[in-house]
């Protein structure tokens, strides 16, 4: 067994495969969670129950006294950083002998920001990153020491491709640790200035379907990118406002001429609500979230929505 113990600040479910790695490795000292995340910090303390492992919970005002005391009472060797929404100073970061890392679920220094895993779906790139790199004052900046690329199907949703680089995040801690356990400097490299991107948290804009400009393949990338944290894209109709979950493109010779009104509803079946879009694309809506639950798109039909209504944009 490696000496190395580790102190892990984390605030979402990513964070669990490689809790239950350092678990089974026996390398975990402590836990950190903002005191905001309380469904998770039951599923961690449930999760740690027979292991006496100490889950601290922590609040913007006592984050940084708090965990300077737990370091200093555990001695974890390395710290690391999954999910955890605030930002450490020097005075913690630089405690642990090992260094400090953060785990960035997005390539670095190209998608900086505070959810890269919605903008890569959003942008729809064939490939999704992973990146940890050493802490500094800044978020996002400091030097990687390691990152890695999965492929990125047109089909994955937020909450499976945040499930796969959850599992690529244990993976690669375990290559970290077994770096710091060489007694070495960890290598590291400088991330390119002039390469630097930053992705601002998702306004109202971002989660909003656009249906004058928006064809079919940037629709579906934007519902994936909203499933589930935000139970879907945004759209309204009827003065209704509802959010797509799942779509489809729809592959058929299209003759409408003039073109259809983007977001007018052409058919309703079983199958779902075919729209139509831009450059006379077609799409079906599949399942949808209403203030009445999650349905099958087609349910709409009993809410009083018909073939030539036409989605609106907010």
């Amino acid at each position: 067994m490696s000496d190395t113990k580790l102190i892990l600040l984390c605030g979402s479910r990513m964070a669990l495969p490689v809790m239950r790695d350092l678990v089974f490795l026996q390398q975990l000292s402590v836990v950190v969670i903002p005191e905001h995340c309380v469904e998770f910090t039951q599923e961690v303390q449930l999760l740690l129950k027979d292991f006496n492992i100490p889950v601290l919970t922590v609040t913007k005002k006592d984050y940084q006294v708090k965990i300077q005391q737990v370091i200093k009472k555990h001695s974890p060797s390395l710290g690391l950083m999954v999910t955890f929404t605030y930002k450490l100073p020097a005075s913690v970061y630089t405690m642990p002998p090992r260094g400090f890392f953060n785990v960035h679920p997005g390539p670095l220094p190209a998608y900086r920001g505070p959810d890269p895993v919605f903008w890569q779906i959003r942008n729809r790139e064939e490939y999704a990153g992973l990146a940890i790199h050493k802490v500094e004052d800044d978020f996002d900046t400091g030097q990687v020491v390691l990152s890695e690329k999965i492929r990125l199907p047109l089909t994955d949703t937020h909450g499976i491709l945040t499930a796969k680089l959850a599992e690529l995040t244990a993976r690669m801690t375990g290559v970290l640790i077994k770096m710091a356990a060489l007694n070495i400097a960890i290598p590291s490299k400088p991330q390119d200035p002039s390469k630097a991107k930053y992705y601002k948290k998702q306004g109202a804009e971002d989660i909003t379907v656009n249906w004058n400009n928006m064809e079919p393949e940037t629709i579906i990338a934007l519902t994936n990118a909203c499933n589930p944290w935000n139970k879907g894209a945004v759209t309204k109709i009827n003065h209704k406002i509802i959010r797509i979950l799942e779509a489809e493109k729809i592959q058929q010779e299209v003759t409408s001429n003039p073109p259809v009104t983007p977001g007018t509803i052409l058919s309703i079946d079983e199958k779902g609500i075919i729209v139509s879009t831009t450059q006379n694309g077609r799409l079906r809506l599949i399942y949808i979230y209403s203030d009445e639950g999650f349905l099958p798109a087609s349910k709409l039909e009993g809410l009083g929505i018909r073939k030539g209504n036409t989605f609106q944009i907010i």
